[in-house]
């Protein structure tokens, strides 16, 4: 097995060479006065067709055709060079015209989703190794009332044995909200630890007036607070990863319908 940056300089390698061989054949076309622009557009429409396997073979899942991971990497690698010959295939990077600038800002917005898609997917694959806890995406509802819990039954059992207003008080100011509710979207688009830090700070400025009961039961609430902190970053990277690939496929299905109508216009226009 090779070294994972081994196979991406591979893979990358290929992708140039391949690149490269389109930008000759297409200088030596446009030197014999030919029509570089239709080779490049059945050459970008083949990429695209072989963009739409991915999604085939994950619908396939019985057939053993080589693992999805195998199918993602070919999918990552084939993108960037249709990227390339849509460059080499329009004049301008965005066409004039409402149907040619919509067809390219679909292709554009398909191809910048994807790389999105790859950069979030690998640091959030990092991030996520790097954080305790596996979770299913349905389950965090219930991960999150499991939580809160938690956190009410300490502050009620501590509150039997004896007064503890300081923490009863900062419970229900501070913390009740924060475990009882989902993240906000500010959050989901851009998960920070700023409320997690900020809340065992505060916690931690009113260890003084806590008795050694009462301690321990701070010390079990700032465990459920990184606990939650954890919880909502999950969450976040799911579902940001989520909504990543909804998008993705609503722009490629648009993109598709633009290019059907582009191909059929284009022949027609031969047969004239």
């Amino acid at each position: 097995m090779l070294h994972k940056r081994t196979r991406r300089t591979i893979a990358l390698s290929i992708t140039a060479i391949a690149v490269l061989i389109a930008a000759v054949a297409t200088w030596l076309i446009r030197q014999r006065l030919g029509h570089a622009s239709m080779a490049t557009g059945w050459t970008l429409l083949a990429s695209v067709g072989l963009l739409m396997l991915l999604g085939l073979r994950k619908k396939l899942v019985m057939l053993p055709i080589l693992p999805v991971r195998v199918w993602t990497q070919f999918h990552i690698y084939t993108g960037l060079f249709a990227l390339a010959i849509y460059l080499m295939h329009v004049p301008v990077v965005i066409a004039s015209g409402f149907f040619e600038s919509t067809l390219s800002l679909l292709f554009l917005s398909v191809a910048g989703s994807g790389l999105y898609g790859v950069w979030i997917s690998r640091r959030g694959a990092k991030r996520l190794t790097a954080i305790a806890g596996e979770y299913r995406f349905d389950r965090f509802g219930w991960h999150r009332r499991t939580i809160a819990d938690r956190a009410s039954e300490i502050v009620t059992k501590v509150g039997q044995t004896g007064d503890v207003p300081v923490i009863a008080k900062f419970y229900r100011e501070r913390l009740q909200h924060y475990f009882s509710t989902r993240p906000s979207l500010a959050y989901v688009l851009v998960p920070t630890s700023h409320r997690k830090r900020r809340l065992l700070t505060e916690l931690g400025e009113l260890d003084r007036y806590f008795a050694s009961n009462v301690k321990q039961a701070a010390g079990r609430l700032a465990a459920l607070i990184r606990n939650r902190d954890d919880l909502d970053y999950h969450y976040a990277t799911q579902l940001r990863m989520r909504m990543w690939l909804a998008i993705h496929i609503a722009l490629t299905v648009a993109m598709l319908v633009f290019i059907v109508v582009h191909v059929l216009m284009v022949l027609r226009f031969q047969g004239a």
